[in-house]
């Protein structure tokens, strides 16, 4: 008996310090705030995405997450969700021998990545929780920045225009030259935002030692290889007036 309770002990000794040190859960994540604009700041016609990406828990290293922007069909929006919730498709360890989730999506034509950016976090490290349940802290509009990963990408209406008519179920029967001077697109397009998990192969731009850390999404989820994947709510349209292109936000 004296030996199976020095057993207990040295294994509460073993396990203990193993239990004190794991991450919180991720028991958020999402965009509290987003905008989308024309924008000629740069001297061309564009469009701009600012966005701020917050998660709540996680390890307390990753002090910086890799964004992209997908753009893809609003017809093909039901298939590509579909696709993402394919556990087998979306799973790290799956990556070491076969393509990236990200990869079969631009394989099958169905989304273009058009940028990809790194953010550190506003304010220092992931945010702690109010109290020993585990709710994370919450805050009002005026701190919306504190604890966020902020990104911002802008693209021309050109690289658009150019980039949407290359889709895979783009049809040129759905373009309608309506006078001399003006044609209408009626192929609609939308945006996804998308943040991998930092030790995912798609995480390509995240500094050496945060991707090679442990990650997980939500809550504890670490088989998947996405942290956020979602949707903007707009959806846009595509005009050429005298040969100059003209996108319309919705």
């Amino acid at each position: 008996m004296r030996i199976s309770w020095l057993s207990i002990f040295v294994l509460l000794l073993l396990v203990s310090p193993a239990f004190g040190q794991r991450d919180a859960p991720v028991y958020e994540s999402y965009l509290p705030q987003f905008a989308i604009y024309h924008d000629t700041s740069k001297g061309n016609n564009a469009i701009t995405i600012d966005l701020l990406f917050k998660k709540n828990g996680g390890p307390a290293e990753h002090i910086e997450h890799q964004a992209y922007i997908l753009v893809y069909l609003k017809k093909d929006e039901e298939q590509i969700l579909n696709l993402a919730q394919d556990a087998e498709l979306v799973k790290k360890e799956r990556e070491k021998t076969a393509k990236t989730f990200l990869q079969i999506l631009v394989d099958k034509k169905l989304v273009v990545p058009l940028e990809s950016q790194v953010a550190k976090i506003n304010g220092g490290r992931t945010p702690r929780f109010a109290d020993a349940r585990g709710y994370p802290r919450r805050s009002g509009v005026d701190t919306l920045a504190n604890h966020s990963f902020p990104f911002k990408f802008t693209f021309t209406y050109e690289t658009l225009f150019q980039t949407v008519r290359g889709l895979g179920n783009y049809s040129p029967a759905t373009e309608e030259i309506y006078t001399k001077k003006i044609t209408y697109f009626h192929d609609k397009f939308k945006f996804i935002v998308f943040v991998p998990v930092n030790n995912s192969a798609q995480a390509n731009k995240v500094s050496p030692e945060i991707h090679q850390s442990w990650d997980f999404a939500n809550v504890m989820n670490d088989t998947t290889s996405l942290l956020y994947f979602r949707p903007l709510p707009y959806e846009l349209d595509m005009e050429t007036y005298e040969k100059k292109v003209l996108i319309y936000i919705n």
